[in-house]
């Protein structure tokens, strides 16, 4: 349990969220969705820490080396170094109970299941009822009410309309601005 009340946290998915894809361009950038750095540039760090929560199955179907993720999440962070607040952990999971060679089991860190939540709360002792997760999917919307998080649902990527669980968000945005 959290020690004071501004142990608070903003989750959110890279993919569909602030980036259009996960990889790196030809010249070594990433392509963004308009406006989600500035819009990651505009929470105070002051009153939410700031979290990447992502579950891979790129990974674990062979579609994305990890060694490539890595590459992402360096520039990720390199770009991110203006913001006012640091990114302070990326949790991801490139685990899938059909994926391939030894990505091929369950874990509680791939969304829908709450265990990057519970790790960043034991991690950072958070109070998870004061955190947010933005996603773009279902499977987000769930992992957040699971970990009992806000959950924010953006139109961009997915938008929600993957159909893989019936869930509503607590609000709906068109983008992260």
């Amino acid at each position: 349990m959290a020690r004071t009340l501004d142990k608070q946290a903003v989750f959110f998915e890279l993919d569909g969220v602030i980036l259009k894809e996960a990889r790196l361009r030809p010249d070594g950038s990433l392509d963004y969705i308009p406006g989600a750095l500035e819009a990651l540039a505009r929470i105070d760090p002051t009153r939410f820490s700031l979290f990447v929560a992502t579950s891979r199955e790129d990974i674990a179907f062979g579609k994305l080396r990890e060694r490539e993720f890595k590459k992402v999440c360096e520039r990720f962070l390199e770009d991110c170094q203006g913001l006012r607040g640091e990114i302070k952990k990326i949790y991801s999971c490139p685990y899938h109970p059909k994926g391939k060679t030894r990505f091929r089991k369950e874990s509680v860190f791939r969304k829908p299941s709450p265990g990057i939540f519970k790790m960043a709360q034991h991690e950072f002792d958070l109070r998870l009822s004061r955190c947010w997760m933005v996603g773009h999917t279902t499977r987000d919307m769930l992992a957040a009410n699971r970990g009992g998080v806000g959950a924010i649902l953006v139109k961009t990527g997915q938008g929600g309309s993957d159909g893989e669980y019936n869930i509503q968000a607590h609000f709906t945005e068109d983008d992260m601005t």
